[in-house]
């Protein structure tokens, strides 16, 4: 059996043996005997909630047995709202750089096909958000999408994130209540790994950089977007949306 030790790891990647389930160019997922996962990949994945960072990347092969640790833990800084979102900035900024899957396309206001699919789905997700009862069309946007954790997915982990960050974590967690038991018929289980996370407040580095330049007077939206593009395959942008969703609605 293979051993690893991460320079530094998000709080909710597990520790100890897990199998390698999957592969990928930067990076492979470890499954453990409870159900948990660790993200093990060189420094360009970035710092998020299940990544585990290691100096030496080598993809092992499917199946094998790998003992991972960890010698720091990763958490998220604390976002400061000093001042009024820069919604327009970002939305300027994002239109050319959004990626054509997904629902990142949100982000820049404009649509794609997956998004006017999704559309009876997203405003079901932004009555709840203001307050009504979550209605059943809410539930087609659980695994929609392209990629590994699927754009719909995404799209409520940045919901559940924005709403710790607005210190409404009774509502997120209301959402993981509601959330958890659809995933395993709809989703996968490394996506859902993702979503407990962001139920607790916890995704990539690059999304909470995005959610704190909002809020700066001086925005560097090139660098913060060229992050947060890094992140899966559309995945930042995807739950990037989601949070927009959220905090497009708050009194400021």
């Amino acid at each position: 059996m293979h051993a690893l030790s991460a320079r530094v790891a998000g709080k909710f990647a597990a520790q100890g043996e897990g199998e390698v389930c999957a592969v990928f160019k930067r990076s492979f997922y470890l499954r453990f005997d409870d159900n948990a996962y660790a993200c093990v990949g060189d420094a360009s994945i970035g710092r998020g909630p299940l990544n585990a960072i290691v100096d030496e990347f080598a993809a092992p092969a499917l199946g094998q047995r790998i003992a991972l640790s960890t010698d720091s833990t990763w958490h998220p800084a604390s976002l400061v709202m000093s001042t009024f979102p820069d919604f327009y900035g970002l939305r300027q900024a994002a239109r050319s750089c959004t990626p054509t899957e997904g629902l990142g396309c949100l982000v820049a206001g404009t649509h794609n096909a997956l998004s006017a699919h999704a559309q009876p789905a997203l405003d079901a997700v932004d009555g709840w958000i203001a307050g009504n009862a979550l209605d059943a069309h809410a539930e087609e946007l659980i695994g929609l999408g392209p990629g590994l954790t699927p754009a719909g997915d995404d799209y409520f982990g940045g919901v559940m994130v924005a709403l710790h960050l607005l210190d409404r974590a009774g509502q997120a967690a209301a959402l993981w209540r509601w959330l958890e038991p659809r995933l395993a018929r709809r989703s996968n289980a490394i996506s859902a790994a993702h979503l407990a996370a962001a139920a607790a407040g916890e995704a990539h580095e690059a999304l909470h950089d995005c959610l704190s330049e909002i809020f700066r007077r001086e925005p560097d939206w090139d660098t913060v977007l060229d992050r947060l593009d890094a992140v899966g395959h559309g995945s930042g942008w995807n739950a990037l949306a989601g949070a927009l969703a959220v905090l497009q609605k708050q009194r400021y």
